[in-house]
């Protein structure tokens, strides 16, 4: 299956990753946002979705998805909890940082990037009225 996005639109739309880490990071954040959006552009194409703002809404989730974690240099859940060290002790000096990369996330997803989703009207469970 093709990517959701290419690394031309990836920059257009603000992309920070270097291209030679674009392809894991962009397949590793689709991962993370399909389940959230319920798999939405697993069964429709976003090429040719009328809902050109959709689109957009979507791709920019997925640019701030990917340049979150290439800023903090994990793209998996796994690899997000291992940065999730509040403070750290070596010979009797102590670092303690006030936050962590998890703090900033949801399932995950970056939580920027889910209210993208959420505008895009990608992460409605309830029942549509005609």
């Amino acid at each position: 299956m093709a990517p959701l996005l290419d690394y031309q639109t990836y920059k257009e739309l603000g992309g920070t990753a270097p291209e030679d880490k674009f392809a894991k990071l962009e397949q590793d954040a689709e991962d993370l946002i399909n389940p959230r959006s319920g798999f939405f552009y697993l069964s429709h194409s976003i090429d040719t979705d009328p809902d050109k703002e959709r689109v957009y809404l979507f791709r920019k989730a997925l640019t701030l998805q990917i340049n979150y974690s290439s800023d903090i240099g994990a793209s998996t859940p796994y690899e997000m909890s291992d940065k999730d060290v509040k403070s750290v002790s070596v010979d009797g000096t102590t670092v303690t940082k006030g936050t962590t990369p998890t703090n900033f996330v949801t399932n995950g997803v970056y939580n920027l990037a889910n209210d993208y989703l959420y505008k895009a009207g990608l992460l409605y469970r309830g029942v549509p009225y005609a």
